[in-house]
């Protein structure tokens, strides 16, 4: 049994691997185009993914979920704290620029892009219901800590943006419904389906088209580099699998908040190290790598839970 969930996780990921590959194809023989992956983006965070979200959060109401929301928002929020601590303390001597790129890494998960196409495959609808918390936790964090981390200063946070996001917007509508027991009409839930149906593709084309102009010749100081690169693949997720094991949890809440905490370094590293003028081609290096290795961590992490419980 466990071997066999390895392999569905293995086929999933390999599945998602061959879809980015098909992104960066796109990409090379000119069938996309900077302002096409622009606009493929922004499609996909206010329309797509909230879609996801709020379907997930169709579904008959229980205690027991309640309380996994509370205790994934938990996690999630451990999760970039340990991130955190770790960047701070691993990276305290790098030169300044370089130090924020490489703790941005650590700290934000592509928990978007990648992990709910690896939810939904894996784990269905519920493990989407969970991990729509962490993306929640992620956005918040997002928009205060990592602009503190990247411009280093706090008059660039905007409260507003941090909290009325696509993605907590949707949780906003999502919650409520599944507290009161709403469930949609037929006609806009199939509407909604159709559109969430492409999330999976159209993530993995973009991250595909992303990694199209990256060059990774010239990894420039390849120790902290790699040091990066072990935080935010092994070291951070190994740090919430040992809290996972500490505390019995139901595998599809356990597991949903692990691949988050898995994923590799969050698209947005590259996005916000160009708008405050940071070290650019680190970050794009840094995405691309993590996100080739993560076809490898993510399975063997998610292996290792399901031998240990």
């Amino acid at each position: 049994m466990i071997w066999d969930n390895a392999l569905l996780v293995g086929n999933q990921v390999l599945i998602l691997f061959l879809l980015i590959f098909v992104g960066l194809a796109a990409r090379r023989f000119h069938l996309l185009d900077e302002q096409g992956v622009h606009q493929l983006t922004n499609l996909l965070l206010v329309i797509i993914t909230p879609t996801v979200i709020i379907l997930s959060f169709q579904t008959p109401f229980e205690r027991t979920l309640l309380l996994g929301i509370l205790i994934a928002a938990g996690f999630a929020v451990l999760t970039h704290v340990v991130g955190a601590v770790a960047g701070r303390i691993c990276f305290r001597h790098q030169p300044d620029g370089r130090r924020r790129v490489l703790s941005y890494a650590v700290v934000f998960s592509n928990c978007g892009f990648m992990c709910l196409p690896l939810l939904d495959a894996v784990l269905g609808s519920r493990g989407i219901f969970y991990g729509s918390v962490y993306i929640a936790v992620f956005n918040i964090a997002q928009w205060t800590y990592g602009i503190i981390l990247m411009a280093g200063r706090q008059q660039e946070i905007k409260l507003r943006r941090a909290l009325l996001n696509p993605g907590t917007v949707a949780l906003l509508i999502g919650l409520p419904l599944f507290l009161a027991g709403i469930r949609l009409p037929a006609l806009p839930t199939r509407v909604l389906e159709y559109v969430a149906a492409v999330n999976s593709p159209v993530a993995m084309f973009i991250i595909g088209a992303q990694m199209a102009s990256v060059s990774l010749h010239r990894i420039t100081g390849p120790g902290s580099f790699s040091l990066a690169v072990a935080l935010r693949l092994l070291v951070v997720p190994l740090v919430m699998l040992l809290g996972l094991l500490l505390i019995p949890l139901d595998r599809v809440l356990a597991l949903s908040i692990l691949i988050p905490a898995a994923a590799p370094a969050a698209a947005a590293t590259a996005i916000f190290a160009g708008r405050y003028k940071q070290d650019t081609t680190l970050a794009t290096q840094l995405v691309t790598v993590t996100t080739f290795l993560s076809i490898l961590t993510m399975p063997l992490l998610i292996l290792v839970h399901d031998l240990l419980i």
